[in-house]
Parts: structure tokens; C-alpha cells; sequence
């Protein structure tokens, strides 16, 4: 049976841990796309790819990528943004350069597979980023890679 004198003990200890916590909380700085790094997410999912000039670049959260024949409209990946609270028009699905670049800057934000660019090769195929091995394929557009949406803002 538990004394009222344990009672009042716990809930000293429960006060003295709620102060530790709200001064961690207050000392907590917000990573904003002001204050961002590459490779720095953000509030919202968005991972930061590149900044230069007041110019930066996001990808999208990984949830929001999906698999999908190669389209110009690629509407899943933007039916995907717009489910999860994303304006789908401020995003686009990125060139073969973007995606080279996330490649090489941040490739543990993406899977161990091909990802759909922007960049048509012919009428039946497309680039495609390897994030297994840093190469641009040409994939016929029928394949179903995934694909992962991009957009820049300003800061």
C-alpha cells in the first residue's frame, strides 16, 4: 500500500522531471529552411538538397514517393502529396540532374532502387536515377520505378 508520504515524494520527483523537460523543450531550436543545412529535414518531412543565392532545393518526405509507370503528368506521386496536406502544384518531379545530385548529396534519403526523372530519352523510354549505383539508365516507360517530387523555395 502506497503512504501519502510516497505519493508526495512521487509527485516531487514527476514536478522536478516536468521543469527538466520544459527547460530541454525551450532550449529546442527549430530547423527552419532559414537555418537549414543539406541533409537537414524540415518541419514538414521536406529534405533539404541544396541551398545557394536564397534558392533552395527539397524532396519531398519518403512517404510520399511511389511507384508508377513514366508519365508527363505522374499523377500518383501528386495524388500522394495532396494526402498527405502538400500543395501538389509547388511540386514537381525532378531532371536527371536533380536527381544525379540528390544521388550523390543525400542517398540514404532515398531506396536501394530506381527512381523516375522528368527527362525523356525517346517515345518509349526515360532516365532513371540507380541509387544502387549512382548511374543514369534508360528504362523503358512501362517499367514502374518510383518516384519521388521535388520543388524550390525561397529564403
Amino acid at each position: 500500500m502506497t503512504t501519502k508520504t510516497q505519493l508526495q515524494n512521487k509527485i516531487q520527483e514527476l514536478e522536478s522531471e516536468l521543469v527538466e523537460f520544459k527547460s530541454q523543450l525551450s532550449s529546442y531550436e527549430e530547423v527552419t529552411i532559414e537555418t537549414a543545412s543539406v541533409g537537414d529535414t524540415l518541419e514538414d518531412g521536406s529534405i533539404v538538397l541544396q541551398k545557394s543565392k536564397g534558392l533552395a532545393l527539397l524532396v519531398a518526405p519518403k512517404s510520399t514517393e511511389v511507384e508508377a509507370r513514366w508519365s508527363k503528368e505522374f499523377s500518383e506521386v501528386f495524388e500522394a502529396l495532396k494526402e498527405q496536406g502538400f500543395n501538389p502544384s509547388q511540386w514537381f518531379v525532378p531532371t536527371q540532374e536533380q536527381l544525379q545530385l540528390a544521388y550523390e548529396t543525400i542517398p540514404n534519403e532515398f531506396s536501394y532502387t530506381f527512381y523516375w526523372s522528368s527527362t525523356e530519352s525517346d517515345a518509349t523510354l526515360a532516365c532513371a536515377q540507380a541509387f544502387t549505383s549512382g548511374c543514369i539508365h534508360a528504362l523503358s516507360k512501362t517499367c514502374s520505378p518510383r518516384v519521388r517530387a521535388f520543388r524550390c523555395v525561397t529564403y
